[in-house]
C-alpha cells in the first residue's frame, strides 16, 4: 500500500496504439469510472484524462496500486498483464512533476500545443463538480493548470508549435500539392475536427463537407468557420455515398469502432480518379487499418505523425528547456507550500495533544482523591505520553513532507477541522 497522490497511466511515448484505444475513456463512461475508482478500498480522489494519446488516472488515498491496476483491466476490458506491462505508475514528487508536464505540453507528441490544457482542465472540472477531488488533487491541479498558461506565456514554446490538425495540411499539400481546388470531408464535430477544419481553410481549401451524428453541432461548426471556404452540412446516413466526392477525409469522431471500413474505401475509390487521403484523428481509430492497404488510398493515424513531429523537434530545443526549467521550479513551490503549511499544523497537532492531557487530568482529579503532589504526578505522566504519540505523528509527517496528502490525513484522524 503507498500513501499519497499517484498517477497511473498509457501514452504514446510507451504504449500501442491498440492499448490506447481499449483503454479511452468516452464521455458517457467517465463519471461511472471515477465512482467506480472512488469507491475503490483506499482511493479517496479521482480525475480521469483521456485523450488521442494518452489516458491518465490521477489519484489520490492509500492506494495498492496493483488492485487498481487490475481494476481498470477488467473494467475496459483488456488483459491485466498488456496494461501493467505497458503502463506508467508514479507518486509522490513525481506524480506532482508529471502532472504539470503534461498540462505545459512537454509530454505532448506535438511539445507546444495548447489542447492538453484544455483537455486537462476538464477533465478536473468534470472530476471536481461530481466531487470526487478533495484537499490533495485540488491544489494540485489548480496549480499545475496556472503553471502551464504561465509557461505559454513566459517561454516560446509556443513559437514553433505544431498540432495534429497543422501536420495533416502539411500532408495532404505533399500528397496533393495546392489544396485550394481539393475537397475535404471531416468527419466530427469536437475539438480536433474544428481544429483541423480551421487549419485547412486557412490554408486555401475552397470546398468542404461536414458529417456528424448531432447535425445541429455541425450547422454550428460551419456557421463558425471562416476564410471564405464553401462548407456543407451532410447527414450521417449519407456517409458512404459521399466519400467518393472528397480528396481528402478528416474523421475525429468518439465512436468506439471504424466508421470507414475498406469495402467502403473501395467502393468511394470507383466512384473518382486519382487518390484519396485518409487522416484518422480519433483514438479508439475511426479508419479501419486495412483501409492503407488499399491502392490509392493514403492512411495516416496518429501513431504515424509522430514521425513528423519529431523532424521539427529540434527548433523548440532551447523553449523546451526553459519550460521544463519552469516546471521544475512551480512543482518545488507546490510542494514547498505545502510544507509551509506543515508549520501551522504542528502547532494545531501540540494544541490537540495538550487539551487531550489537559481534560484528562481535570477528570482524574474530579475522581480520585489525589493531593496535589499526586495530581502533579499524573499530569506529568500524560503529558510524557502525549509528547511520545505526538512525536511519532509529526516524524512521519517529517518523514512524509513531499506527499502533499499528509497534511488532509492528520486532519481527518484528529478531527482537527
Amino acid at each position: 500500500m503507498a500513501d499519497g497522490i499517484h498517477v497511473i497511466g498509457i501514452d504514446h511515448h510507451r504504449s500501442p496504439i491498440d492499448l490506447r484505444e481499449r483503454m479511452a475513456v468516452g464521455p458517457g463512461d467517465l463519471q461511472g469510472l471515477l465512482a467506480d475508482l472512488c469507491e475503490h478500498p483506499g482511493v479517496t480522489e479521482a480525475v480521469a484524462l483521456s485523450t488521442c494519446n494518452r489516458c491518465e488516472f490521477y489519484l489520490g488515498g492509500s492506494i495498492d496500486l496493483n488492485a487498481v491496476i487490475g481494476m481498470l483491466a477488467q473494467r475496459q476490458g483488456v488483459l491485466v498483464d498488456d496494461l501493467r506491462s505497458h503502463c506508467y505508475d508514479l507518486d509522490g514528487r513525481d506524480a506532482v512533476r508529471h502532472l504539470f508536464r503534461v498540462v505545459a505540453s512537454l509530454e505532448s507528441m506535438v511539445i507546444g500545443e495548447y489542447q492538453i490544457m484544455h483537455q486537462t482542465r476538464i477533465a478536473y472540472e468534470q472530476a471536481r463538480l461530481h466531487r470526487h477531488t478533495g484537499n490533495l488533487l485540488n491544489p494540485v491541479f489548480q496549480r499545475a493548470l496556472a503553471a502551464g498558461k504561465e509557461v505559454r506565456n513566459a517561454t516560446g514554446i509556443g513559437r514553433y508549435k505544431l498540432s495534429m490538425a497543422s501536420i495533416a495540411v502539411d500532408l495532404a499539400e505533399h500528397i496533393h500539392g495546392k489544396l485550394k481546388k481539393k475537397r475535404l470531408l471531416v468527419i466530427g464535430a469536437g475539438e480536433m475536427a474544428e481544429l483541423a477544419l480551421r487549419h485547412f481553410v486557412d490554408n486555401g481549401i475552397a470546398t468542404v463537407s461536414l458529417v456528424n451524428r448531432t447535425r445541429e453541432r455541425a450547422l454550428e461548426l460551419s456557421n463558425d468557420a471562416h476564410g471564405g471556404a464553401n462548407i456543407s452540412v451532410r447527414h450521417w446516413s449519407d456517409l458512404g455515398d459521399i466519400l467518393g466526392e472528397h480528396d481528402i477525409i478528416v474523421s475525429s469522431t468518439a465512436a468506439s469502432h471504424a466508421v470507414i471500413t475498406p469495402e467502403a474505401a473501395r467502393a468511394a475509390l470507383r466512384q473518382r480518379r486519382g487518390a484519396m487521403m485518409y487522416i484518422d484523428l480519433a483514438v479508439p481509430r475511426d479508419v479501419d487499418p486495412a483501409v492503407g492497404d488499399i491502392d490509392e488510398a493514403y492512411l495516416y493515424n496518429v501513431d504515424h505523425l509522430e514521425q513528423v513531429v519529431a523532424a521539427n523537434q529540434q527548433l523548440r530545443v532551447d523553449e523546451i528547456d526553459a519550460a521544463a526549467a519552469l516546471i521544475d521550479e512551480r512543482v518545488s513551490e507546490t510542494l514547498q507550500a505545502t510544507n509551509r503549511d506543515r508549520g501551522q499544523l504542528r502547532g494545531e497537532v501540540a494544541r490537540f495533544f495538550d487539551q487531550v492531557v489537559d481534560e484528562e487530568a481535570e477528570r482524574l482529579a474530579r475522581k480520585l482523591p489525589l493531593g496535589n503532589d499526586d495530581r502533579g504526578q499524573v499530569r506529568y505522566g500524560l503529558k510524557r505520553v502525549g509528547n511520545k504519540l505526538q512525536h511519532r505523528l509529526l516524524q512521519w509527517l517529517r518523514d512524509h513532507e513531499d506527499d502533499p496528502e499528509a497534511e488532509s490525513i492528520v486532519r481527518e484522524l484528529l478531527e482537527l477541522d
